[in-house]
């Protein structure tokens, strides 16, 4: 008699701390999941394509292992270049961790990056064939991180990982687009001051790549390079040459090349390698007048200038 009575005072005991728990326990589980500390709860839709794992879902803590062992097997897929077999590990992988960057990023990656271009060396596939699977893959890309941002919309992180490849001249670029994603991240609160600067550096980076934009893209650098000079770099430098040079932009102020690169023989520098790559981005206005103007007026010799003098006449 006295045991049962024992086991029920115990029982009540323990179903009393419980409950007075219970308060501390919620408010606990709540904060970890604002924090993202612990994966959020799943909808049954996501417990349903989780097949097997599913009971991983009831137990919070063990997601994130769940995920790593994973994501260690898709090596062997990527090896065998199995793009379907990773394509469907990393659906539930992000399902199982939705807050690690590193998932979202090397799902992307498989399939925008080594399945789209795995799929251009394919003979089985026509010329025409090969550049629609190659777009197809990185669409597939795209999306895998329009949701990570969907999922994540409070972190640069997603935003920039969305716009880099989006603006990969390599990967079907769409600049637009690029800029208004980069654009989303300086909506962010609390945003620190490192981000912001190469953010809208980056912003106008893809600017220089839609040429109709060229007078919001002038305007945009000229902003910049007089509002700090965290800004005075090559970029936003000659940015404001080109669009001073540009034929259809109304000018507010014209600058000289030495208020824009700080020197003439900074300018004469940098605008010596954006001739160079003067086939990347917009038309170069004004480059080959300065980088000419330059050189006679620091007395370049001829064998080390861009563009030396022509004889007038032969011997």
């Amino acid at each position: 008699m006295n045991r049962f009575l024992n086991i029920i005072i115990i029982l009540a005991v323990l179903g009393v701390a419980g409950w007075l728990k219970m308060p501390y326990e919620q408010k606990l589980s709540k904060e970890l999941h604002a924090r993202k500390l612990v994966p959020p709860s799943l909808s049954l839709k996501d417990r349903t394509r989780l097949k097997q794992k599913a009971f991983v879902a009831t137990y919070g803590s063990l997601r994130p292992t769940i995920a790593a062992f994973m994501s260690v097997r898709t090596t062997r897929y990527h090896s065998d270049q199995e793009w379907d077999k990773i394509e469907n590990s990393f659906e539930e992988i992000v399902l199982l961790d939705p807050y690690n960057f590193y998932y979202w990023d090397m799902a992307s990656w498989h399939m925008a990056s080594n399945a789209a271009v795995d799929k251009q060396d394919d003979d089985s596939l026509t010329e025409v064939g090969k550049q629609r699977v190659f777009k197809e893959y990185i669409q597939k890309g795209r999306d895998i991180l329009d949701q990570a941002v969907k999922v994540n919309p409070d972190e640069w992180k997603f935003y920039d990982l969305k716009a880099r490849l989006l603006s990969n001249r390599y990967r079907n670029p769409d600049y637009a687009a690029a800029v208004e994603t980069y654009r989303n991240i300086l909506e962010l609160p609390d945003l620190p001051e490192v981000v912001q600067v190469v953010t809208e550096l980056k912003i106008l980076f893809c600017m220089q790549h839609l040429p109709k934009r060229h007078q919001e893209s002038y305007d945009f650098a000229l902003e910049l390079h007089h509002r700090s000079s965290q800004y005075r770099v090559p970029t936003v430098e000659n940015e404001i040459l080109i669009g001073q040079n540009h034929p259809l932009n109304k000018v507010s102020q014209r600058m000289t090349l030495a208020e824009i690169y700080g020197s003439d023989k900074e300018a004469y520098k940098t605008l010596r390698i954006k001739w160079q790559r003067r086939k990347l981005g917009q038309k170069p206005y004004g480059v080959k007048q300065a980088i000419e103007e330059l050189e006679n007026k620091l007395r370049v010799p001829q064998q080390k200038r861009v563009f030396p003098h022509k004889p007038l006449f032969m011997k």
